[in-house]
């Protein structure tokens, strides 16, 4: 088998690399360029794809965001506000036999692990996409790795059979105060909301305003997915989902809400008739990514979803972990 070899991609291949994402599992639209330039460009990022080939033929790599700290630590991550998972990608084998399926991944990341271990980071912090599951070529050498969950909603099942009675009952009370669902796509609606739900916990939107801009512009030219709002009888919008296409599958990005309106079920009666509409359009599953923060589980468990882990690796210099530590006690010390 030849060998594999690693080196950035120009800006002139990133075509290149948007088709191995789209013909890779579990490629992303997380790790398509478009995405990650919208990242660099509005946040400030210093955004490096690294490709992996063979015979000149690139059959995998890895998106980064490469930060230096005061001129002291260079730090590597595949994610960033909002952008849950990306990381490492490779072509998906020919072969039959599962034995030269595992020979040809472990080959291709053990190239990008050593390739990545020589640029000098202090700190590399990969993040892989739901469905890439053999993480072994870093966790054999030394890097530590951390499991995360997202929920499927699986599309082909009966949702009306798996709705908990809480959710049954915020269904009924917002079809009863009238609230309708349909598609629109409007950012300033979107950031208004987003906006309200974070005003009322005294923090400020995750993302710029320009980001969310930028990504309603992406959908509307790529044709990559839709806003699903719920609006009152006077055409009030009150709740909104952002959501992605992906592989047999829509992501529910992101959610905003006016607080005000809660008590009526607007975000229950969207995840509902999504379903119904994604259900109708032949979509596999609804990926719900809000697995990991605990007032958002107890929320989705009433749709009866399946709990998927996905995974991370990281690897640290001796001076980066002596920093952070020093960071924590610091930290510790002034709060």
């Amino acid at each position: 088998m030849d060998g594999i070899e690693v080196r950035e991609l120009s800006s002139s291949e990133y075509k290149e690399w948007d088709l191995l994402v789209e013909k890779a599992q579990p490629g992303t639209l997380f790790h398509t360029s478009e995405w990650l330039e919208i990242c660099r460009d509005v946040l400030s990022k210093d955004l490096k794809i690294y490709g992996c080939f063979r015979n000149g033929e690139l059959v995998g790599g890895c998106p980064l965001f490469v930060k230096n700290i005061k001129g002291i630590l260079k730090v590597a991550t595949s994610t960033c506000n909002m952008t849950s998972y990306s990381g490492p990608l490779i072509k998906e084998s020919d072969s039959s036999k599962a034995s030269k399926r595992v020979q040809e991944t472990h080959e291709i990341l053990n190239s990008l692990r050593e390739f990545l271990c020589k640029q000098g980071f202090d700190s590399i912090h990969l993040t892989f996409a739901p469905g890439f599951e053999d993480i072994r070529p870093f966790t054999w050498n030394g890097w530590n790795s951390t499991v995360h969950y997202t929920h499927y909603l699986n599309l082909k099942e009966n949702i009306d059979s798996n709705l908990s009675r809480e959710r049954q009952m915020e269904i009924k009370i917002a079809t009863e105060a009238g609230l309708k669902t349909r598609a629109w796509n409007d950012p300033e609606t979107y950031y208004r909301l987003l906006s309200l739900a974070y005003e009322k916990q005294n923090l400020e939107p995750p993302l710029p305003r320009g980001f969310f801009e930028r990504v309603f512009k992406l959908i509307q030219e790529k044709d990559i997915g839709y806003m699903f709002v719920s609006e009152t009888p006077e055409g009030e919008v009150v709740a909104a989902h952002l959501n992605l296409y992906g592989k047999k599958c829509a992501v529910i990005w992101t959610s905003a809400l006016n607080p005000d309106f809660g008590r009526l079920g607007p975000i229950a009666l969207l995840y509902y008739n999504e379903f119904l509409d994604l259900k109708s359009r032949d979509f596999k599953y609804m990926n719900v990514m809000a697995a990991n923060i605990p007032t958002f589980v107890d929320f989705i468990m009433g749709f009866s979803p399946e709990l998927i882990p996905y995974y991370s690796v990281t690897l640290e210099s001796k001076k980066y972990s002596i920093a952070k530590t020093l960071y924590k006690t610091t930290h510790k010390e002034t709060c």
